[in-house]
């Protein structure tokens, strides 16, 4: 699972990405340095998705459009976060260099989506 992800991340730009389901890492790439991102943006992305879907919900009570919401971004010092959300509780949360190309990185990640949502469901089933 690991080489799709260092694919990806070689054509979208990215230094490094991880693939989480229920909070729980089903791949990841990131160093054991860099994991502290990897745990403080998780943290943050699932509070940013829990906190949007309940301002859909108070949206959709009075409005008839309704937009979910699948993407963040995050900066904590000088690393750059995306994450996109794939399912209800499967994120595949990805850093950028300070200097590489955001909207680059957005497109092939969001090609990808149907892509990562397959290996992660792939991953969790349990095997017969």
């Amino acid at each position: 699972m690991s080489k799709i992800l260092r694919k990806l991340e070689g054509m979208a730009g990215t230094n490094c990405s991880a693939l989480v389901q229920n909070s729980q890492s089903l791949a990841t790439t990131f160093t054991t340095e860099e994991s502290v991102y990897l745990k403080l943006s998780l943290q943050a992305f699932t509070l940013i998705f829990k906190h949007a879907d309940k301002a859909d919900a108070e949206k959709a009570a009075t409005d008839d459009i309704t937009e979910k919401y699948d993407e963040a971004h995050l900066q904590l010092g000088q690393r750059r976060l995306i994450c996109f959300r794939l399912e209800n509780n499967t994120l595949y949360i990805s850093m950028i260099g300070q200097n590489e190309d955001v909207h680059k990185a957005q497109k092939v990640i969001r090609g990808a989506v149907n892509i990562l949502s397959k290996v992660a469901n792939a991953a969790h089933q349990p095997k017969v």
